[in-house]
């Protein structure tokens, strides 16, 4: 996802500090190069030694220090990046940025770079609120510094308890660094609807049919798309996972609610991206009571629930992305679903193989389009799925 991507994390002091170990290993499984940076005080709660293990790259915290290359070391830090992220940002370091100072190598190397820089602040829920924070961060904003906002919890003291100001999730974090490195934006202004997860069809209030899908694909695909700059509305069905930001998201639970939700959001001179697994039936009658064991069986009769993308299809005004989940000719099935549906393009996958089924964070996959063209992609994660997908998206909308 970052392959070729060069990202420079500044560290700050404060407790948060032990979330930014687990958000340079991320970076660097997703083939980031990363160099880290750390004030004074950072090195007071972990020693630099942890992120040259973690990021394979000797640590700067001395601006000061005599340079082993031509370059000072801010200076080449700051012409390095690609990305410089702050996590966590402290208001103090927040403050310095606002005002333009440079006593650290931190600071000194976001004011020399013309790198976008993502902040993730992380301080007490006062130090949050404070009136000087919030001017400085919208002083930030103004100059397009691009702002993880921290979440509520447990913070460092007991004396606190909860409240606004931990450091964001890692995910979300990585959302936003994928977001400013994501150049340039392929997809800005295309306006993209994306379906997730699975649909749960019931025949009492406990039990249902419905299928595995867990919906990391969808949500890796409006994840990605975003950060391609596309306006993106997201449709799923019951999932664990949360939606990411800068996205418009609807919750739906049958076949039935997606296909009017799909028809709501449907993008028009735009895209659609069908990537729920759908329930094909459902049952034909619904039990407002739990129905009781009853001898040995349990009949029940099932109907068709409606075929989504061949009902938009009668109205087809933009770009159509299937996915096709089979076990068997895979191809095969795939090609006679493209071309009843009038799809532009469709995904392929078969769950049997390795890393490739439910619930897991890769996909293996086939691209079949519309003009007879056929691609087979690597076993990826599914976040780079989702970037390759989009990529030939933006292809056939440029065309």
């Amino acid at each position: 996802m970052f392959s070729d991507k060069n990202i420079v994390v500044g560290v700050c002091a404060g407790i948060a500090i032990y979330k930014t170990c687990e958000l340079v290993r991320e970076l660097k499984r997703l083939h980031a190069n990363v160099r880290v940076m750390m004030t004074p005080g950072a090195t007071r709660f972990i020693a630099p030694l942890t992120f040259q293990a973690l990021s394979g790259a000797a640590v700067s915290v001395d601006p000061f220090e005599i340079p082993q290359q031509d370059d000072i070391e801010h200076i080449e830090l700051s012409h390095w990046a690609d990305v410089i992220v702050i996590a966590p940002a402290t208001a103090n370091t927040i403050a310095k940025l606002a005002s333009g100072m440079a006593d650290n190598v931190v600071t000194a190397t976001v004011l020399a770079s013309h790198a976008p820089v993502v902040l993730a602040p992380a301080m007490n829920t006062h130090m949050w609120e404070n009136v000087a924070t919030v001017e400085n961060l919208q002083r930030l904003k103004k100059r397009f510094f691009y702002i993880v906002e921290p979440e509520y919890g447990e913070l460092a003291s007991k004396r606190e308890g909860q409240g606004m100001g931990r450091m964001a999730r890692v995910e979300r974090i990585i959302t936003q660094i994928l977001y400013a490195a994501t150049q340039p934006k392929r997809l800005a202004g295309v306006k993209i609807t994306v379906t997730a997860g699975r649909t749960e069809e019931y025949f009492d209030p406990v039990r249902m049919l419905t299928n595995r899908a867990s919906g990391r694909m969808g949500f890796a695909l409006a994840e990605m798309a975003a950060a391609m700059g596309a306006d993106v509305t997201l449709i799923s069905g019951p999932t664990d996972l949360t939606p990411p930001d800068g996205v418009q998201y609807f919750q739906v639970v049958h076949a039935r609610q997606m296909l009017e939700m799909v028809e709501k959001q449907y993008p028009e001179n735009g895209v659609l991206v069908m990537a729920a697994a759908v329930s094909d039936f459902r049952p034909e009658r619904f039990s407002q009571n739990k129905i009781k064991k009853s001898g040995n069986r349990l009949q029940v009769n099932l109907v068709p629930n409606p075929d989504i993308l061949a009902t938009v299809a009668k109205r087809k005004q933009a770009l159509h992305v299937g996915f096709a989940l089979e076990t068997d000719d895979e191809l095969k099935h795939a090609r006679d679903k493209l071309k009843r549906k009038k799809l532009d393009l469709i995904v392929v996958n078969n769950p049997n193989i390795p890393g490739a089924g439910f619930a897991v964070s890769t996909n293996k996959v086939t691209l079949l389009f519309a003009d007879g063209k056929t691609e087979e992609l690597p076993l990826l994660d599914k976040r780079l799925v989702a970037l390759e997908i989009l990529q030939r998206v933006a292809e056939m909308l440029e065309r």
